[in-house]
């Protein structure tokens, strides 16, 4: 495997004890291309969807639970729904519904706000059947979608949070990567590595202060750039606060459509239901994740 390939598709987790902070940064290549290809998307409606694909990673990987995490946009602009969901231990997938036409028609390098025009951001936290679902919502009043997972985490979990997404495409090929990284709470980071304990209350801000003014001046080209470690990148942004990098995690492609799934969906439909949605005596499920067209016999499928 190359070194670009090893740099690609993967999670690093970090800490800054000095800081009282911990990270992630993330790129996304391979895993992206299999996502967009699938679609015939425009390539701002691409780019955007590969920045929810980051979300939704970053953020489903920075917490502990079992399950999915997802992030979905509503909206009335042209681009009207991305969604966006990791899945434990580390598969991602995603889609969007736009007008192409009215995308088009906004040119090459179109505004985040001209695309998604006034709605929300939902997160989802779904740990499955015997567990009740978590979901907070924000506005989608940023100027890019990383300022509504800051808006996010600022408004609904109180946590102050610095979010850096970046998305582009070179050739055929797509590459994303992002940085989130987190004020922990007063002492959790552990001690100092000087001996001295925790700082003050009073230099909690100069902290966070200190370690957001360090993740915004990550570039865009850094955070894409398939030749550059992940590693190198914590080094290059955090080396005088003793940045501590944790093994990389694996991120692929995981879609949960199958044959039998749509079939027992099918099945509580009634028959009536089912004749009606039948074309030419078939009738065809196309996942939206991943544009699979499943075919059925109507009268074959059985409660």
């Amino acid at each position: 495997m190359s070194n670009e390939a090893k740099a690609q598709d993967i999670v690093l987790p970090f800490q800054i004890d000095s800081l009282d902070a911990r990270g992630r940064l993330l790129r996304l290549g391979p895993v992206l291309d299999t996502i967009l290809d699938k679609h015939d998307y425009p390539p701002a409606v691409s780019a955007q969807l590969a920045q929810m694909i980051l979300v939704a990673a970053l953020l489903g990987n920075s917490v502990k639970f079992d399950g999915t995490f997802t992030v979905q946009t509503k909206s009335d602009g042209p681009l009207s729904m991305m969604v966006a969901d990791f899945v434990t231990p580390g598969t991602v997938r995603g889609f969007a519904q736009f007008d192409r036409a009215a995308v088009e028609a906004l040119g090459d390098d179109p505004a985040f706000g001209a695309l998604v025009g006034a709605g929300y951001l939902a997160m989802t936290i779904d740990q499955g059947p015997d567990t009740d679902r978590y979901q907070g919502i924000v506005a989608l009043d940023g100027p890019d979608l990383a300022a509504c997972a800051e808006s996010y985490f600022r408004d609904s979990e109180q946590i102050p949070t610095a979010v850096r997404l970046a998305a582009r495409k070179d050739g055929a090929n797509w590459y994303a990567g992002g940085l989130m990284i987190q004020h922990l709470p007063q002492g959790s980071a552990g001690p100092r590595s000087d001996g001295t304990g925790h700082l003050p209350d009073e230099r909690d801000d100069d902290h966070w202060a200190n370690a957001r003014a360090k993740a915004v001046t990550a570039r865009a080209e850094e955070l894409t750039d398939p030749a550059l470690r992940l590693e190198e990148l914590a080094w290059r942004l955090y080396h005088e606060d003793e940045v501590r990098v944790y093994p990389t995690l694996h991120v692929g492609f995981g879609c949960r459509c199958s044959r039998e799934r749509i079939s027992t969906m099918l099945a509580r439909f009634s028959p009536d239901d089912r004749a009606h949605m039948a074309v030419d005596g078939r009738i065809g499920v196309t996942c939206e994740f991943c544009n699979t067209t499943y075919d059925f016999d109507p009268e074959a499928i059985e409660p």
